[in-house]
């Protein structure tokens, strides 16, 4: 299988060209961490979300509980849903026709509609978020991004009509995905980056698709036809460009999520599966300080086999590292959770013929 190459020009990933090992190898013995959890209903996840000390599973249609052993659900809707949020004492949704609070009382999980401004409040919406201060913020296809007071009211933050995605960062930055590039708020001033842009304001594609934040604090802006990462520790305005690669896996895969799990390195939920980037190994050569054309030695993505205990052959779609470091994977059908170390057990079933297989560009 070749290996994959970087968009034609400087750009280059965290020194990690993506690409894939060969299949066909013998594999290593596998931990058999605990058995996983299984969800009715064969719903796509949306977002898995921790509000007070319970677990929620979201889905396309419905809302769980992670009670005892199961998955339990606790809510339907009547509109698909697109995203979703949470604070310790309320749910917020965000389907096809508006968004909605449901409250976590003993009288729980009676939906409530988001006083978005006028025909806002039926619209879909395409992103629902909280920044780093705890404000709810939330975008309606065709209306913008708004952005709730400590009142309550909702107020218009950005007036760009398409807005697809939003996030927020640990270090207090606000992004919002639009069709005319990518906007990121950090205190009251917003930048634009776009592929029109110059320096480390330029993305390849004004599309952008999915914001997609891993536990590290970077942020992976899926585009079109490209995929760039913003990393938490980003160099001053004007000293270098975004990392960005052309795909993951291989051309048309979507990235559904990412995260980071101590001693493995980042793992990527795909269309084609579950891929994991190693972490580079200690000592490693730092990659070069300006990227242009040296050659430099890239490390491979890492298609990973089934997950331990698996009964379903649907792949998972959401990857999240909670603050035990303990590794949640959901598909349509279940939740696997495992610790770093049987992540990294895991991990390690991969083709030993191809280990040390590197790229260049």
């Amino acid at each position: 299988m070749p290996l994959l190459r970087p968009l034609p020009r400087r750009h280059f990933l965290l020194g990690a060209l993506l690409g894939l090992l060969l299949p066909g190898a013998p594999q290593v013995a596998a931990a058999r961490p605990r058995p996983p959890y299984a969800v009715a209903g064969h719903e796509a996840p949306v977002a898995l979300l921790r509000a007070g000390r319970a677990t929620y599973l979201v889905t396309q249609r419905s809302v769980f509980r992670l009670e005892g052993q199961q998955f339990v659900r606790k809510y339907q809707s009547a509109s698909p849903i697109q995203c979703a949020a949470a604070a310790d004492t309320v749910l917020w949704l965000g389907t096809q026709q508006g968004a909605l609070s449901l409250g976590l009382g003993p009288a729980g999980f009676r939906p409530h509609p988001l006083a978005l401004p006028g025909a806002a409040a039926t619209a879909r919406t395409t992103a629902l978020f909280q920044d780093a201060q705890g404000a709810l913020w939330a975008a309606a296809d065709g209306y913008g991004a708004f952005r709730r007071a400590p009142g309550g009211a909702f107020a218009a933050e950005l007036n760009t009509p398409a807005v697809t995605a939003g996030a927020a960062t640990a270090d207090g930055s606000v992004w919002l995905g639009t069709n005319v590039g990518l906007s990121r708020k950090q205190g009251t001033e917003w930048t634009r980056y776009n592929e029109e842009g110059v320096a480390n304001r330029e993305i390849p594609d004004n599309l952008v698709e999915k914001l997609l934040p891993d536990n590290t604090g970077a942020l992976w802006v899926v585009m079109s036809d490209a995929i760039s990462v913003f990393e938490p520790a980003a160099p001053a305005a004007g000293e270098a460009e975004v990392p960005t690669v052309k795909f993951l896996g291989r051309p048309g895969n979507e990235v559904f999520g990412v995260a980071s799990v101590p001693g493995a390195g980042r793992v990527f939920a795909t269309a084609m599966g579950l891929l994991l980037l190693p972490a580079a190994p200690a000592g490693a050569p730092a990659a070069p300080a300006s990227p242009t054309d040296k050659v430099a030695p890239q490390r491979l993505l890492v298609p990973l086999p089934a997950l331990p205990n698996a009964t379903t052959s649907t792949p998972p779609v959401l990857v999240q590292v909670d603050a035990q470091q303990r590794v949640w994977l959901a598909s349509a059908d279940e939740v696997t959770v495992l610790t770093a170390k049987e992540f990294r057990k895991f991990a390690q079933r991969v083709p030993a013929a191809a280990k040390g297989l590197a790229s260049r560009h």
